[in-house]
């Protein structure tokens, strides 16, 4: 019989689905020695197709995972009448009846102690139901958006902040506690812990560039700015794009690697399209996880002016910052949301405004000419990603399951020095380029 301690991990977005907050969750099962089962899906909520790869995904995962077919009901698009919407709430319920059912079923099997949501709003409602479960502990993790951004199944905050009664309130960012607060005031500061995300450094570390990957984008001889990441309006890459082509028009020995899909992409593509610059600017679509490393060795300078949308939509950490950092390149992130817990300022990186192509095109033309800058910014890079240890993530997430509280600050990154408009530090990477 298994020894009690054991933690339930509960989460949709989980490899092989691509996605920060499931990057996060695989890391910390694989650090947790066995100790963590996840409870996933099979099916992409997002569009209600079978998620592809996920046997083989779990056949190598190195930790109990149990699937069911959905943890949530599929997302809609638009209004739906009311016998859709009848046959909706009927689906709702026998997906939650059949969630419950499984989690009470893994929790006697593995003799958990303690539940942790990795989705607050749609699979938040369990909470209610297992504070009252003898010796289980209840425990929550936030990324972010889920709190910031506008729900319109959730327009008062009824269901964010019944979500949020756990003991434990697990947050990555410094911009994500501020965000709780937020909504339930002072009195959440005795629940919050922050553990920073972390990078594998076994797997995303400095490398040689790829020659059969150079020659298939042109890179041969190029300078490189990269970016990695889904693509969506709020990573920032239009503006991104349009900087480039600045940059461009003064030197034309860059070039411009966007790795990744999304719902974005197209307008991308016709942003770079109306460019003079759209020769230079190399589209990879998605890549395969074995491939990716090698996509950000191709880089010289990751770039990911993230920002903050009209609804509140924003970046919660960046994860890629570090896993960039992790294979020796300075990154440009935006100022907004958490990404000032992954970037400090003039240490690995350039913070800039996000909503401002000339402060963006001022960041890569310093990165690209300044090559003390560079060189600094990659000793930092590579130190700040050490510091990033998953296993020290893990280990901490468990000693908060097992009900520690007395954490200190060892889930954080070192704190952020992120420049404010107009002040000196904000304008250093014009000054390099005069």
């Amino acid at each position: 019989m298994k020894p009690p301690g054991g933690v339930l991990l509960i989460a949709s977005n989980f490899p092989p689905v691509r996605g920060g907050s499931a990057v996060v969750y695989d890391n910390l099962a694989r650090n947790a020695d066995g100790r963590i089962v996840v409870l996933t899906s099979k099916i992409n909520y997002r569009d209600g197709l079978p998620i592809i790869g996920w046997r083989e995904h779990d056949r190598h995962a190195p930790y109990r995972i149990v699937r069911l077919p959905l943890l949530r009901t599929k997302l809609q698009d638009g209004q739906v009448g009311l016998v859709r919407k009848l046959l909706l709430i009927v689906n709702d319920v026998w997906i939650r009846l059949r969630l419950l059912a499984t989690a009470l079923v893994v929790i006697r099997q593995e003799r958990i102690s303690a539940v942790c949501i990795g989705e607050l709003l749609a699979s938040g409602w369990m909470l209610s139901i297992l504070r009252w479960l003898p010796r289980i502990r209840p425990l929550v993790y936030v990324h972010g958006e889920e709190i910031t951004t506008e729900d319109g199944y959730d327009k008062g905050g009824r269901r964010r902040r019944q979500a949020l009664l756990a003991d434990r309130i697990v947050v990555v960012s410094r911009f994500t506690q501020a965000a709780i607060r937020s909504v339930l005031g002072p009195s959440a500061d005795a629940k919050l812990s922050l553990i920073g995300n972390g990078v594998d450094t076994s797997r995303f570390n400095c490398g040689e560039r790829q020659p059969e990957l150079v020659d298939q984008y042109g890179l041969r001889g190029r300078f490189v700015f990269v970016s990695v990441c889904r693509l969506l309006e709020k990573k920032g890459i239009d503006n991104a794009i349009r900087a480039f082509a600045e940059l461009d028009v003064l030197d034309q020995s860059c070039s411009y690697l966007i790795v990744g899909m999304g719902p974005f992409q197209e307008e991308l593509r016709q942003i770079a399209a109306a460019t003079g610059a759209k020769d230079r600017i190399m589209f990879t679509g998605e890549v395969t996880d074995d491939d990716l490393v090698d996509h950000y060795r191709l880089g010289d300078v990751f770039v990911m002016p993230n920002r903050e949308l009209a609804n509140g939509d924003t970046e919660g950490f960046g994860l890629v910052f570090l896993e960039a950092n992790s294979c020796g390149l300075p990154v440009i992130a935006g100022r907004d949301g958490g990404s000032t817990d992954a970037v400090c300022h003039g240490q690995n990186g350039l913070v800039v405004n996000g909503n401002s192509v000339a402060d963006i095109a001022s960041a890569m033309a310093a990165l690209r000419s300044d090559a003390r800058l560079r060189a600094k910014l990659c000793h930092g890079a590579r130190a700040m990603a050490a510091a990033a240890d998953w296993k020290a993530k893990a280990a901490l997430f468990m000693r908060l399951c097992a009900g520690e509280t007395d954490t200190s600050r060892a889930g954080e990154l070192p704190r952020a020095s992120v420049p404010q408009p107009g002040s000196p530090a904000s304008s250093e990477a014009g000054r390099r380029t005069a």
